[in-house]
Order: structure tokens, then C-alpha cells, then sequence
């Protein structure tokens, strides 16, 4: 039992350490990464995906006005930017 409870504490490190370095959107290969640690690390575009999604829903059934949902899109745009900002090569900041 002991066996598998520290297996089982080693895998979880290693799929967070997985979901950390595709979080920091490292330059590696995706296709090596554990299924797992791809799921968990894109639960924010998710999210955002089901955010826009239930905004155009409202927009097309007439439960939101058109400015409704230009501000729900321009906030989550601004979060997408905070969360993730544009790097520009040969830039510094």
C-alpha cells in the first residue's frame, strides 16, 4: 500500500510539473506530454471557450443587446491579454 501511494505521489509531480511548464507556454514538443497534464493545464481556455460560447447564444436567441456582448467579449479579451500578453520577437521590455 505504501508502494502505491508514493507512485502515485510521484506521477502527481510529475503531471504537475507537466502542467506548469505548458502553463509558462514553453517551446517543447506537445505531443510527449501526458493526456492529463494537457487537460488540466488548458482548463482556462476552457473556460474562456464556454464563456464565449453562452455569449453568442444570448446574442442569437435576443437575451443580450449587441453592447452586452461587446463588453462581455472586451473583458474577456482584457483577461486573455492579462493572462496571457502578446511577446512580440526582438522586443524588450
Amino acid at each position: 500500500m505504501l508502494i502505491g501511494a508514493i507512485a502515485a505521489g510521484v506521477y502527481a509531480a510529475l503531471i504537475i510539473m507537466h502542467v506548469t511548464a505548458i502553463r509558462a507556454r514553453r517551446a517543447t514538443d506537445d505531443r510527449r506530454r501526458p493526456r492529463l497534464a494537457l487537460w488540466l493545464a488548458s482548463s482556462g481556455e476552457r473556460r474562456r471557450g464556454r464563456v464565449e460560447r453562452d455569449a453568442v447564444r444570448l446574442l442569437l436567441s435576443g437575451r443580450i443587446v449587441r453592447a452586452r456582448y461587446h463588453t462581455a467579449m472586451a473583458a474577456m479579451a482584457a483577461q486573455d491579454d492579462a493572462e496571457y500578453p502578446l511577446e512580440v520577437p526582438g522586443t524588450r521590455r
